[in-house]
């Protein structure tokens, strides 16, 4: 058992994180960080790539004036580059009751903490910054955004000391962290999305108007969507005191249709707003699940 100190390395599988630190992850945009670093900034300055001309105003560098273009145009011309940033992400990972669900590959919530950790620690690596959201019905717990090693252990002592008793109010909790934050940052939202579908992407759409890039991590339970349940069994409401007795192979076939047309509905959406959409099966290998994703990044992205 880890010692008090050590406890947050609970949530770290060492070789999961050496793989996709190795990959790396760079934003699909302009972003706006607050340090010099590897990724493109919608700021303009005097540094890394051309980007275009401005007229010449009284106070400019006289050293950036373009004379190839004065030669041609007779005008004053500064040259002008893109400026290079460290980029800023959030973990916004869901605590409410229904990530306590576990059946044979063990709690979502669990699953959850391994996704933003691993994230976490990809991101901080290449000197980029990192925070992360807790939330239920309300934001539970903030995590301020660092470059430093020392947010990544901070993530998974919250995680740790989490006790899910809540419902999800995530359209909500979206649009108040759109008011806390600035705007082109990369939001990693990891749940289970077992909340009204219209209202999760209320808040959705709230992160976009400030040119956010989302990505939304879906977990799901393989019995979620197979339903492999035989038998009289009881159904328990995670948020709630609801209780359903069912024979399983009796509401199987209509049970994964509807299922299959709530994750088709997330999925569509997703692809609508041109937002990236992963689904996690909890019984494969989450550092699988991120490997393929940074990959298609990486191709996507370049």
């Amino acid at each position: 058992m880890p010692t008090p100190q050590r406890r947050w390395l609970k949530y770290v599988d060492a070789e999961t994180v050496a793989r996709l630190c190795h990959m790396g992850l760079k934003p699909a945009g302009l972003v706006e960080g607050h340090l010099v670093g590897d990724h493109r900034s919608p700021f303009h300055g005097f540094a890394i790539e051309f980007a275009g001309h401005r007229q010449y105003v009284p106070g400019d560098d006289p050293k950036h004036l373009d004379w190839r273009a004065y030669s041609r145009t007779g005008r004053y011309l500064v040259k002008q580059y893109e400026q290079e940033t460290n980029f800023n992400a959030h973990m916004v990972v869901d605590v409410s009751e229904t990530m306590l669900f576990e059946h044979e590959h063990g709690r979502k919530i669990d699953y959850a903490a391994f996704i933003a950790v691993a994230l976490a620690h990809v991101i901080v690596n290449q000197s980029d910054a990192v925070g992360a959201l807790l939330f239920d019905n309300d934001i539970r717990q903030l995590i301020r955004v660092s470059t430093s090693t020392d947010v990544v252990a901070n993530i998974s002592e919250a995680l740790i000391g989490t006790e899910p008793k809540n419902a999800s109010a995530i359209g909500d909790v979206l649009c108040l962290l759109a008011e806390r934050i600035g705007r082109r940052q990369v939001v990693f939202i990891i749940s289970d999305f077992f909340a009204d579908v219209e209202d999760t992407f209320r808040g959705v759409r709230r992160l976009l108007d400030d040119r956010h890039e989302i990505v939304l991590l879906h977990l799901v339970d393989p019995v979620e969507i197979d339903f492999e349940l035989n038998g009289k069994i009881r159904l328990l409401e995670l948020e709630g005191a609801g209780k359903l007795e069912v024979v399983g192979h009796e509401i199987r076939e209509s049970y994964c249709e509807l299922f299959r047309e709530y994750l088709t509905d997330i999925s569509a959406r997703a692809a609508r707003l041109g937002i990236d959409y992963v689904l996690c099966r909890t019984d494969e290998s989450f550092g699988q699940h991120l490997a393929e994703y940074l990959s298609r990044r990486a191709l996507k992205y370049g």
